[in-house]
């Protein structure tokens, strides 16, 4: 009995750091971001802890459910908005509403341009994609893209590709009026405008903060807040889809949805739950490994365990018909598609305005 004791105990020990971290907002300096990050993770021990507490004591079983339950309600779905309410998904089977026009985004984080341009592209035309997000998008990867006959699926781009990681571009289907990127952040961050309808504009951005590693955090936490300064002052609705490096764990992102933004993944009629993107295949310094691991490395597939990439629209501006996570071939990363409703009523529903305190 002692032993199951301890056993439980040490199973706890091991939840409690990325809980701490959460409940302080995953704030930097590191290990807080990098800790709350991994609260998803931290529920397996917490719930395990309990399942041996309970054949050892009833009442270290309930004192060890506390933590357990937290990091279980912290990752569980929020309630979707009622019908009626501002961006409640539609019923079940309902086509379109009148005059309502249906836009389908596609987020992908490209993995320093090594991602396969030709699968890439399968996968555009495979979910009839309308607008694609890239991130890590370097010179090389937007010439392969182009030479994969992108371009003849999706004509129009805002693109901004640079080497490594800071890379990242827009394409529609519909002409896009270049907008200034969002101001003050650390890679490409492109806005541009589209009217899938005249008369019923949306502007799009696409953005990849930095992730809060390598004594990054404090730039992670100040791009986040940059871009929850731009997206205040628009009126008209947005879409803002990328690799946000953060999660709901993160108080900074949940700031940005507390603006006026929802994440289409809780949010949608059709929705992955828990939707982990990232990471999708092992991580590594390719500088330190022999060639021919490097490739063995590539293949290796894992269980995401963290929702880094997500695709937002304002809250009520929208209606979220689905959304679902897409294995992309070379990168480490789900893509995210989100398939969204607009209509002219929704002309003019921006976010709140600024000052709004983030959720808890």
């Amino acid at each position: 009995m002692a032993e199951r004791a301890l056993a439980a105990l040490l199973l706890t020990a091991v939840a409690l750091p990325p809980l701490l971290a959460r409940l302080a907002g995953g704030r930097p300096p590191n290990p807080g971001p990098q800790l709350a990050a991994l609260a998803p993770v931290a529920t397996v021990p917490a719930l395990a802890a309990v399942l041996v507490a309970a054949f050892t004591a009833w009442w270290l079983a309930i004192l060890l459910a506390i933590p357990a339950a937290m990091l279980l309600a912290w990752q569980l779905p929020p309630p979707r908005p009622r019908r009626g309410q501002p961006g409640a998904p539609p019923p079940s089977g309902a086509g379109p509403a009148p005059g309502q026009v249906t836009v389908r985004v596609l987020s992908v984080n490209a993995r320093g341009g090594v991602a396969d341009p030709a699968a890439l592209l399968h996968t555009v035309q495979r979910h009839e994609v309308d607008v694609l997000a890239v991130q890590e998008l370097t010179p090389e990867l937007a010439s392969r893209l182009a030479a994969a006959q992108l371009p003849g699926v999706l004509p129009f781009a805002e693109i901004d590709p640079r080497p490594g990681s800071p890379g990242v571009g827009l394409w529609a289907r519909w002409p896009l009026t270049p907008l200034p990127p969002v101001p003050g952040m650390l890679a490409a961050a492109p806005r541009a405008r589209i009217e899938p309808r005249p008369g019923l504009p949306v502007t799009l951005v696409s953005i990849h903060p930095k992730a809060p590693m390598k004594g990054r955090a404090a730039e992670w936490q100040r791009d986040l807040e940059q871009l929850r300064g731009a997206l205040v002052t628009v009126t008209e609705p947005q879409v803002v889809a990328g690799d946000f490096n953060a999660s709901r764990d993160h108080r900074a992102f949940r700031n940005l949805l507390a603006v006026g933004f929802v994440d289409c993944a809780d949010a949608a009629g059709r929705r992955p739950w828990p939707g982990f993107t990232w990471p999708r295949t092992l991580d590594f310094d390719a500088s330190r490994v022999h060639r021919p691991v490097q490739g063995w490395l590539r293949t290796r597939s894992m269980v995401p365990v963290m929702r880094l990439d997500h695709v937002l629209v304002t809250r009520a501006a929208a209606t979220v018909r689905e959304a679902r996570v897409i294995p992309v071939p070379g990168t480490d990363h789900h893509g995210v598609l989100a398939v969204i409703g607009f209509s002219p009523a929704h002309v003019g529903a921006g976010p709140r305005p600024a000052g709004v305190s983030g959720q808890t």
